[in-house]
């Protein structure tokens, strides 16, 4: 299966700049963040090798599939078994391969045509998607539930609100969503980055009432708010159900057990 690439004019890919177009009452706005022109083909293949290969790269690796891991046992808790899921952003495909060891099918999504590449070479996905968050109906059929990580706190918050329902229209079940989490050791991180005359760019954490006000608005019910590592995490996961209905009015989908 090779990496689909979509026809429209919305996604650029290749280290190239990307635009978001979002709905206002105003008419269309442009919205652009960092991510989307940062994992092109002179970034993606030094990706893991920057990140996970030291001692702390690959404890951090194995605490986010753990993060993961535990999201979808509550989800299935909640909803019952999962058998398919959409992986966004796939990105290397570190998450893919444990995905579908774990004995999902996966259909593995990212902004990144140079990323993706990696993820295929490492094999486990069905399908190899190139396209956005915002316009995830548009790529795929539904399926079981959507896990997301490494993506939300690099979005604007609106679009973060676009991403949550984009995965509510695609996700029967239920989705995992990590997101990077507002906390006082952020803020302190942050404040002594600035005083080295560093900033974090980019990055827009969220409070866990406002991610789950948010996910409630988009037609989830939160089943559980988890973090990586204690208190002092900066990556917090949803756990969430899908509910019938629009923004949140309703019932949960699946039943419990």
């Amino acid at each position: 299966m090779g990496i689909v690439r979509p026809a429209s004019g919305w996604h650029l890919d290749r280290g190239r700049r990307c635009r978001t177009i979002r709905a206002t009452a105003e008419g269309l706005v442009v919205e652009d963040y960092r991510a989307l022109h940062s994992y092109g083909a002179s970034e993606a293949p030094a990706y893991d090798d920057l990140r996970f290969t030291t001692w702390r790269g690959r404890l951090v690796d194995r605490l986010e599939w753990h993060l993961v891991f535990r999201g979808l046992s509550a989800l299935m808790a909640r909803a019952g078994r999962l058998t398919s899921v959409v992986d966004i952003p796939a990105g290397t495909g570190r998450m893919t391969v444990r995905l579908r060891h774990s004995g999902l099918r996966v259909v593995a999504v990212d902004a990144s045509a140079d990323m993706l590449s990696i993820a295929q070479a490492r094999g486990g996905a069905d399908e190899y998607l190139v396209g956005r968050v915002e316009r995830l109906t548009e790529l795929v059929a539904p399926v079981d539930c959507v896990v997301s990580l490494r993506l939300f706190g690099h979005l604007p918050v609106d679009t973060q609100a676009t991403a949550l329902r984009q995965a509510r229209e695609v996700a029967k079940f239920g989705a995992v969503i990590c997101f990077a989490a507002d906390t006082p050791w952020l803020r302190l991180r942050r404040a002594i980055q600035a005083r080295r005359g560093r900033t974090l760019a980019g990055w827009t954490p969220l409070s866990d009432r406002m991610a789950c006000e948010m996910a409630q608005k988009a037609g989830f019910e939160v089943v559980e708010v988890l973090r990586l590592l204690g208190p002092i995490s900066e990556t917090h996961a949803l756990v969430l159900r899908s509910l019938e209905g629009e923004g949140g009015a309703g019932v949960a989908r699946g039943s419990s057990g």
